[in-house]
């Protein structure tokens, strides 16, 4: 059960890795909160049961999950904050090539995939999805704001660009938690002040992935978020 004497920050999730990431450090910073992580198993703006005119909803649905399965009430969540891995979304679709590969690779300069089409398809969708997404400031009647990680979030806090297995990324989250958790301070500055940091306002960030191949390269926007929370 939460804390009634605290407000609820209610993260919204890719992978459990995320939370193994990012739950240690954000537990330390948001002290006066409760932080609490609702993972979705899967990347919501890539399901094809998931479109523009329904992602609003299907957010709030997924906060709906959240707040009867621990029995709080809607005004004990502060803020909905959604972390999603941007996967080339915004390239142009000639840069989608064809390469007889098992899953899809991403370079700095271009996607190979073995059905090119079904990947312009995918992002035609996502980037719709996320461009509603971070023009939406609300779900129901709870402020919310979508975070991004480019290409995803081990792009960003390791620098690795290939493909994963399930146990690097338990071992990457782990040496990061460790790393953060007694250094809270260090974590935001390394958010803040790294070659990935997109600067300007929210809009500002968002606007400047969607141009060109930036959604292919190593950015981030999750800086923003402890400056909207004024620590």
């Amino acid at each position: 059960m939460i804390s009634k004497s605290k407000k609820v920050l209610l993260f919204i999730a890719e992978g459990p890795t995320d939370e193994d990431t990012l739950s240690p450090v954000l537990k330390k910073i948001f002290h006066n909160e409760e932080v609490r992580f609702h993972i979705v198993h899967g990347d919501m703006t890539s399901n094809w049961a998931v479109s523009v005119n329904n992602a609003v909803k299907t957010v709030y649905q997924h906060v709906e999950t959240e707040r009867k399965r621990y029995g709080y009430q809607r005004n004990d969540i502060l803020k909905v904050i959604h972390l999603v891995d941007i996967d080339g979304a915004f390239i142009p679709p000639d840069k989608i090539m064809y390469q007889k590969v098992r899953d899809i690779q991403y370079f700095d300069d271009r996607v190979e995939a073995s059905n090119p089409k079904r990947v312009q398809e995918r992002n035609e969708r996502k980037s719709q999805i996320l461009n509603k997404l971070s023009e939406t400031g609300k779900v129901g009647t709870l402020p919310y704001r979508v975070y991004y990680f480019s290409r995803n979030l081990e792009h960003v806090f390791h620098d690795r660009n290939g493909n994963l297995s399930d146990e690097e990324k338990v071992n990457f989250a782990d040496s990061f938690a460790d790393h953060y958790l007694t250094d809270p301070e260090g974590f935001i500055s390394f958010l803040s002040n790294s070659d990935f940091t997109v600067p300007g306002d929210y809009n500002d960030t968002w606007t400047f992935i969607g141009k060109g191949l930036n959604s292919l390269h190593r950015h981030s926007n999750f800086h923003l978020l402890f400056q909207s929370m004024a620590l």
